[in-house]
């Protein structure tokens, strides 16, 4: 039949290829690629010798690669798409993608996707070429999404309060990601699209309502003109209050379905995010409760003014400060709608990564934090107004392989692998 589909198991038996231990000839080729070793099998059938070879361990730098530059790279290499001519007419895009291309297939850095990046593309007319340009740098690792970050950390401050220790927060990214981040990368990827209707409506509404509150907030400090330490105060204050209500609001709607004095629905049954960090806090207290310690309630916990000290909120309130700070100093153009989310990014996962390419407003709100209250997190933040840093900073990752790396780099992927990707599966005319 003209539809049936005939898959020969030697196809997935690639190059390059060795002479084989056991039959002599010469397809002894590379049949799968995992996070720590791989198998070479030999295509002849009548050999079919299979052998597992261990691979050294890596430590990738882990690079966070915002949605305006995977959009500007998905521009260039589709000349059929709006803004393609502004793109390519920037060499800058195209060298981006070379190099982060060469370290990725290198193996020495990894670019994990994230759920702001899905949601930002899923707005797109692009949207599958988007993804499949955000997938070709991430190599199948995802961030979690940012509202489990924020749990994970509370849940972590929580643990240390039971305990009576001292504050500390674990950063590696392998907590916070799917994939192995220090893993070796197979040549092949996997996908599948899949999103819930009403998903798109969902979050322009929610994008809609966070941007115009930034405006009011804006607008505030233009007319109040604090300092950096006043908005910052002011917004640790904040967090604590908001989770509660949200909590109250919760238990409310619940009730009610429970009473039949409302139809019973998901929204009334499923907590919101900052409810759920309650509950979160809650469970984690009880967990860790023994007879020989008293008991500790939530609300001794968040009165211990330790959520000041998270991560996520350490940087949120100071880039909102920061855009305080530009609002007092006489800043006419209010926040766009692109700056909630930034703001959200950043707060997430900057302490995890080792690199963040972001765009000029994004790293402007991190460059103006004033030098006392500098973040205590060695992410190096770059953008378009420092795009040749950037490109440095990629260029000095790629020279620090060594030449018994790069061997078994040609040993596993080929001789090739030393070189940018001819282009993206998926995106323009390139297909594999």
């Amino acid at each position: 039949m003209p539809n049936d589909l005939r898959i020969d198991p030697r196809d997935f038996i690639t190059g390059p290829f060795s002479k084989c231990p056991k039959c002599g000839g010469n397809e002894f080729g590379v049949l799968s690629i995992y996070d720590e070793r791989y198998l070479r099998r030999c295509r002849d059938r009548a050999c079919w010798h299979t052998v597992t070879i261990y691979l050294p361990k890596l430590k990738k730098k882990v690079i966070y690669i915002d949605q305006s530059a995977i959009s500007n790279i998905m521009k260039v290499l589709s000349p059929e798409v709006k803004g393609h001519e502004r793109a390519a007419a920037e060499p800058f895009w195209d060298e981006l993608r070379e190099a982060l291309d060469v370290v990725r297939r290198l193996q020495l850095a990894i670019f994990p996707d994230s759920t702001e990046h899905e949601g930002e593309s899923l707005a797109s007319p692009f949207f599958k070429s988007l993804k499949n340009t955000y997938e070709h740098f991430s190599g199948g690792v995802s961030f979690y999404d940012g509202e489990s970050i924020r749990s994970m950390q509370i849940a972590e401050a929580a643990l240390c309060f039971i305990k009576r220790q001292e504050l500390t927060f674990d950063l590696d990214p392998q907590r916070i990601t799917r994939g192995r981040v220090h893993g070796w990368l197979d040549r092949y990827r996997v996908s599948t699209d899949g999103v819930l209707p009403g998903t798109l409506e969902e979050l322009r509404s929610a994008r809609s309502k966070g941007h115009a509150e930034l405006q009011k907030a804006f607008e505030r400090w233009q007319k109040e003109k604090k300092t950096f330490s006043e908005v910052l105060e002011e917004q640790q204050g904040t967090y604590v209050p908001f989770i509660l209500t949200q909590y109250a609001a919760d238990q409310k709607k619940m009730i009610r379905a429970a009473l039949g004095q409302v139809p019973p629905s998901l929204d009334a049954l499923i907590p919101s995010a900052a409810g759920s960090v309650v509950e979160m806090i809650r469970r984690t207290l009880e967990v860790e409760s023994t007879p020989a310690k008293p008991a500790v309630t939530v609300k001794d916990f968040l009165d211990s003014g330790l959520i000041k000290r998270v991560p996520f909120h350490i940087i949120e309130s100071s880039m909102f400060a920061s855009l305080a700070m530009k609002a007092a100093a006489g800043q006419k153009e209010p926040p766009n709608q692109g700056t909630l989310n930034d703001i959200g990014v950043a707060s997430a996962l900057l302490p995890y990564c080792d690199a963040m390419f972001v765009d000029n407003g994004c790293r402007a709100l991190l460059q103006d934090i004033p030098k006392e209250r500098r973040l205590p997190y060695p992410c190096a933040v770059f953008s378009r107004n420092t795009g040749a840093e950037f490109l440095k900073y990629v260029a000095e990752i790629r020279e620090s392989a060594t030449l018994d790396h790069l061997k078994v780099i040609e040993e596993l992927y080929g001789p090739n692998a030393r070189g940018p990707s001819a282009g993206i599966s998926g995106v323009g005319t390139f297909r594999r």
